[in-house]
């Protein structure tokens, strides 16, 4: 199992809008540019899965207040977690 298009681009604009700042710590953002390399290319591990859960859930406060489309957002945390949980 894997993101479709839309999940990909709906959890790599998310975490780009909040992960690529200066004011976040430089291993974070190391961390958010190797997951986004595994997105773009198809390339996620199960540990790429567990960190975009642990990240989109510690965000999720953000959700209702600046995105309108918490639902996709939801749907994205849920997949990922079910990803994150799957057996190697």
């Amino acid at each position: 199992m894997f993101y479709t298009m839309e999940e990909a681009a709906i959890i790599g604009g998310f975490l780009e809008l909040y992960l690529d700042r200066d004011s976040v710590d430089p291993a974070v953002r190391e961390r958010h540019r190797k997951f986004r390399q595994g997105l773009l290319g198809g390339a996620l591990e199960r540990a790429d899965y567990e960190w975009a859960a642990a990240v989109l859930g510690f965000l999720r406060p953000q959700w209702w207040q600046e995105h309108e489309d918490h639902r996709a957002l939801e749907n994205a945390l849920l997949k990922t977690r079910t990803l994150a949980s799957k057996k190697e």
